[in-house]
């Protein structure tokens, strides 16, 4: 029998791809957009996509999210090595494992969190250090892997300490779509640069991402887009600039949110899961079992889990794990994963919101 697939919280829902279809059906009906200039996309391309995703600022539409994040992200250590001599970064203490990666040649700092996002003591305190960071990655709407959405309180108080010491955030908003809640930028429009995959909320084949950023950089961001031959898809960009008009895009959202609820809803009934729009969870997992031996006894059982250790921002071993609710497509595969994975635990499944515990 095939395994249960735990490990994906890629967001299908089935009229995806035939939403995309018909879009593209339509702009091939006229003239195939084919330019490459301006490098950060058509305007009018652009300004579609900004409506729909709530973004006030310049847009940029690039080659992929990973495109979009690694952009912003040289474009962010840029400017604090310019003006302030820091170039290094801090990030979460548990974060997106791809992130890290990316990261890498940076001098990284890690953030303690709590459930209302990274404690501001920790950075303040972080701050004081000889080599404080230039600049923030952050996740603070439906992060990854912790499934939940910094406070207002907590963005405030974040945001005041950003301002003071001058330093840029790059914030990946890949589950933003999820949260109609604002990020960080409303409240720092002049220091954050917004990271979005386009797959996510719309569909895998839409290989397109977009990148939200102050005005003051958009030459930039266009000239770093055009030499490293970043640019979106043009017709992609159509298709999708297509399905923001029509009203397709915003549909597809809402159709996304809901089997989101309908999937947390069913983690509720059978994990004791509380609900909420992320389509995972972090969950405990036993103590003095290795993530490799956790991740092996599960396959051995039929379930497919990610290893525990990537969301750590050193891969350390750490007494949780990501539970991911979109791998199986098929809701009934996966209230029957959720059903095995809860008698497999004998009881001891307690969702956690962040690093410290408490219902998210």
């Amino acid at each position: 029998m095939r395994p249960y697939d735990l490990t994906n919280n890629y967001p299908v829902t089935a009229g995806q791809d035939s939403a995309l279809r018909a879009a593209l059906a339509e702009v091939c009906r006229g003239a195939m957009p084919g330019s490459l200039w301006p490098a950060a996309g058509d305007a009018a391309h652009r300004r579609a996509i900004a409506g729909l995703l709530g973004e006030e600022r310049e847009l940029a539409l690039v080659s992929d999210g990973m495109a979009g994040m690694g952009l912003a992200l040289s474009l962010a250590q840029a400017a604090a090595q310019t003006q302030t001599g820091r170039a290094g970064v801090a990030l979460e203490e548990f974060s997106f494992p791809l992130a890290r990666r990316v990261l890498a040649l940076a001098p990284l700092h890690a953030l303690a969190m709590d459930g209302e996002g990274p404690l501001p003591a920790a950075l303040e305190a972080l701050m004081r250090q000889p080599d404080a960071p230039g600049v923030l990655y952050l996740m603070p709407r439906i992060h990854n892997p912790l499934g939940f959405s910094y406070s207002p309180a907590r963005r405030a108080a974040l945001a005041e300490i950003i301002r003071h010491h001058d330093l840029w955030v790059v914030e990946d908003a890949a589950y933003a779509f999820l949260d109609s809640g604002p990020g960080l930028a409303p409240l720092l429009p002049e220091r954050v640069l917004v990271a979005w995959s386009l797959a996510k909320p719309f569909s895998l084949a839409l290989q397109l991402g977009a990148l939200g950023y102050p005005a003051a950089l958009a030459e930039a961001v266009e000239e770093a887009i055009l030499l490293r031959g970043l640019t979106g898809n043009p017709v992609m960009a159509a298709a999708l600039a297509h399905m923001a008009e029509s009203g397709a895009a915003a549909a597809l959202i809402a159709e996304k949110r809901a089997e989101g609820l309908a999937r947390r809803a069913l983690a509720a009934d059978i994990l004791g899961a509380p609900e909420g729009p992320a389509w995972h969870l972090w969950l405990p997992r036993p103590a003095g079992e290795s993530a490799l031996a956790f991740q092996a006894r599960w396959r051995a059982a039929g379930l497919l889990l990610p290893l525990p250790t990537d969301f750590h921002h050193t891969g350390a071993e750490t007494p949780f794990f990501r539970l991911s609710l979109g791998g199986e497509p098929d809701r009934a595969r996966l209230s029957e994963a959720l059903t095995r994975l809860k008698a497999g635990s004998g009881g001891t499944l307690s969702p956690q919101r962040g690093p410290g515990g408490g219902a998210p």
